[in-house]
Formats: structure tokens, sequence, C-alpha cells
């Protein structure tokens, strides 16, 4: 029987998820499941069987990222639900929105906010002008009254 390491897929026992071992120091075991990290002990995971892993054309369509040169595991881990641009000047937010929005599309991000606060309103006009640009924007509206009103947009992506 093969051993766990990193780069390993394993399944907890008793789960149907397959996860991806991150690294493993003495009996403590780091795995990613979906997109989060976990801590676990090594006599809790099983290898997974090599029909577990992935389909084919999961392993086509992940070699055509990887010659692109795109780290979506890395990106999906750092990516940001809710971008803080509050107290940053118009060219900065046009930016980061830029940066965030690609990413967003890239990983399929079905929803996500961006706080902008409340001062005289620039930042909220150029956070919701910049984002009608994006023709994969579907929807842009002021977020819920418990989570910030119209001091918060949230935009909904098309997916």
């Amino acid at each position: 029987m093969s051993e766990i390491k990193p780069g390993s897929f394993v399944k907890i026992k008793g789960q149907e998820t397959v996860a991806e071992v991150v690294s493993v120091k003495g009996n403590d075991v780091e795995i990613i499941v979906g997109i989060m990290k976990i801590q676990t002990k090594k006599h809790k995971l099983e290898l997974a069987k090599a029909s577990e892993i992935e389909t084919p054309s999961q392993k086509k369509s992940e070699n055509l990222i990887q010659s692109s040169g795109i780290d979506t595991k890395s990106k999906l881990m750092n990516f940001k639900f809710e971008l803080d641009v509050r107290g940053k000047m118009k060219e900065e937010v046009i930016t980061e929105l830029t940066s965030w929005v690609d990413d967003a599309l890239l990983l399929g991000i079905p929803e996500a906010k961006i706080v902008h606060g409340r001062g005289n309103g620039i930042l909220k006009d150029t956070v919701r002008s910049f984002l009608k640009k994006y023709k994969e924007v579907d929807k842009v509206e002021d977020g819920p009254e418990f989570a910030g009103g119209n001091f918060v947009t949230v935009v909904k992506f098309k997916v």
C-alpha cells in the first residue's frame, strides 16, 4: 500500500470527498478539501482510488489551466469574497477591482461584495460604473440592511 505524502489524494474514512495532501508532519496531515485547508490525523485518512480522483475531462481541463500558468487552487484559497476599498483613491480601486473581478470570473464565483463605505459616494459610483462594463456581471445592488446596506455593493456574476 502506498504512503500518504504531499501530493497524494485521500479521503477521510467514511466520507466520499477526495482531498489533496499538502503536508505531513509525523501523524499530523494538512489537506485541502475544496477551498478549505484542514488539519487531521493520518489514521483518519485513506488513500483515494484512482477512479475517485478525477475524470479524464477534468484532467484535460486542469492541464490546460496549468499550461497557461494559472494556479487556480491558490487563487481560490486567497480570493476575498468581500473586497474592502474604503479609504482608497479612485485609481487604486479600479486597479484592485480589475484584478478581483478577473479572478472571480476565472474561479466561477457566483456572488461577492465590495465594501466602499459612506463618504461622498465617489467610491460607490466608481465601483458600480466599473462593474457595469463587464457583460459577465448579472446584477449590482446594495447589500442587505443588516450587512452594510448602501455602503456595500453586492455583485452577482453570470455563471
